[in-house]
């Protein structure tokens, strides 16, 4: 039996050094987001080249409108059928009219024809174009056994379509039930979105009755706070827009201003889960002359809130330390997953109604979550974000890359003082959720702590997914240097944080 040793190969003192070494992969930088410049400019993959005047890209956009309504806009005739029936041009269906429409505006599913003819009855009910005691009959089941329990009352009758909430009611419906339905068919139905925005522009061009216009603009204020229009519609909502700022009748420049700002927040930030709430349909309506501490410059709701909180009492926005405050008092510190679980929906929507109309208390609110998420939506509302965009934006990537925590606090001391002091603040708060007695109870690390509330302190957009992901992940360090190094007690010498903790 023949039987094998193995032998141990002899050490060679420079084999190791004779060794192909395993090349290491650079560390990635941040990639910073084009300045902008007096002379208007784009990046492009071969450089940053200069753009057309804005008159020019005003006749562009003009242009790009009436191709999108080319592409997208469903071809009607007009005539008699044994006659040569001509086209009607796109500026004619785009004009006011008092009787429904036999289809939609847009090309567009054939399941989802019904549900667009029976939206421009509502959008006609909500302007007053339509007979208020001719309801159109369509609500949002307020229960799940709603439409077995309706379907038994004698004076109900209830007709099928495509989204199942077609109700036909025989006591009548309510305006504000047919905008909520309305609203709910947008959040739920991609293709119904543009058509909606669509039929509410049209309605709004030449229309002969102001009152019917105002409540018109009214609507508008509503859905560009709840769904936005696809990325092929945007300019063409953004053109409308832009020509009603120069119609002061009625207050539609203030409207349409407002619309315009409210539509870049909706961009990004996506359609509602549901339909808002009948109170929040109130408010909404009125939001372009009752300005709101959510979506606004950190300047305009300091200066809204210093005839009742003077600046020298109250240095951050009051919202700020109500809700800091709110969630201690609740319980945040034992509260496993802290600013990272949502708060329920309809509870942050409540508190958010409440402080808008000025009410400051936690009535009825027992969730640390709802305001830790209302706190979140907040900062992240902010038309400009605490860390400004451009160059500030850049310098902070930079600093983060460096690895220098002082770069970085010294990116804190040259912020604006709205921005220093109200980003003191949240870091400072942040830090008590970092203790280990704490960190045991809320399972929210440092590092996580840091990676929920970036977002809502810092972002540059960019269309770029790579760029995107690469700067956050500088972002994320930039926060984090924040947390661990920051003394917030010694960067203002006017503005030192103060948090009542239970």
């Amino acid at each position: 039996m023949l039987t094998c040793a193995v032998v141990k190969p002899p050490l060679s003192p420079i084999s190791p050094f004779s060794l192909r070494p395993i090349p290491t992969a650079p560390v990635p930088l941040p990639i910073p987001p084009p300045l902008p410049s007096p002379v208007s400019s784009r990046r492009l993959s071969t450089g940053t080249h200069p753009t057309l005047p804005d008159t020019l890209q005003d006749d562009i956009k003009r242009f790009a409108a009436s191709e999108y309504a080319r592409r997208f806009f469903s071809q009607r005739r007009r005539g008699f059928w044994f006659l040569k029936r001509r086209k009607v041009p796109v500026d004619e269906m785009m004009r006011w009219q008092r009787g429904p429409l036999d289809g939609p505006l847009l090309v567009m599913n054939g399941s989802l024809h019904k549900d667009a003819i029976a939206a421009f009855k509502v959008v006609q009910r909500v302007m007053g174009d339509r007979d208020p005691l001719k309801p159109v009959g369509v609500r949002l089941p307020s229960h799940p056994s709603f439409r077995s329990l309706a379907s038994s009352s004698p004076s109900s009758s209830f007709s099928s379509n495509s989204t199942g909430w077609i109700v036909t009611a025989g006591d009548g419906t309510s305006i504000i039930e047919e905008e909520r339905w309305l609203l709910q068919a947008g959040i739920s139905y991609i293709e119904l979105r543009d058509e909606i925005y669509c039929q509410v522009m049209k309605q709004l061009t030449e229309n002969p009755n102001t009152e019917s216009a105002f409540r018109g603009w009214q609507l508008l204020c509503v859905l560009i706070v709840t769904f936005p229009p696809s990325k092929y519609f945007e300019d063409h909502l953004t053109f409308f827009l832009q020509s009603s700022m120069q119609n002061t009748e009625g207050k539609v420049d203030v409207m349409a201003a407002y619309c315009l700002r409210r539509k870049e927040i909706i961009m990004w930030k996506g359609p509602r889960g549901k339909a808002p709430s009948l109170e929040e349909i109130e408010a909404a309506s009125d939001a372009a002359f009752h300005p709101s501490v959510f979506g606004e410059s950190l300047p305009l709701i300091m200066s809204l809130q210093a005839t009742v909180y003077p600046p020298s009492e109250q240095p951050v926005p009051i919202i700020l330390p109500f809700l800091c405050s709110g969630i201690l008092a609740l319980g945040g510190m034992k509260e496993e997953g802290i600013f990272r679980l949502p708060g329920d929906t309809d509870a942050v929507a409540s508190l958010r109604l409440r402080i808008e109309r000025g009410h400051y208390h936690l009535e009825g609110v027992e969730d640390p979550h709802v305001c830790a998420s209302l706190m979140k939506s907040w900062l992240r509302e902010l038309r400009e974000p605490v860390i400004p965009e451009g160059e500030t934006y850049n310098l902070a990537l930079q600093a983060a890359a460096s690895d220098d925590p002082q770069r970085v606090i010294d990116i804190v001391r040259h912020l604006p003082e709205p921005n220093r002091r109200v980003l003191l603040h949240v870091i400072s708060y942040l830090q008590m959720f970092t203790a280990d007695e704490v960190v045991e109870h809320t399972k929210m690390t440092e590092e996580g702590l840091s990676r929920v509330m970036t977002p809502n302190l810092i972002r540059g957009r960019t269309g770029d997914l790579d760029v995107a992901f690469r700067n956050n992940h500088f972002e994320n360090i930039f926060v984090g240097m924040l947390l661990r190094h920051m003394d917030c007690s010694t960067i203002d010498p006017g503005y030192r944080p103060m948090h009542w903790r239970a």
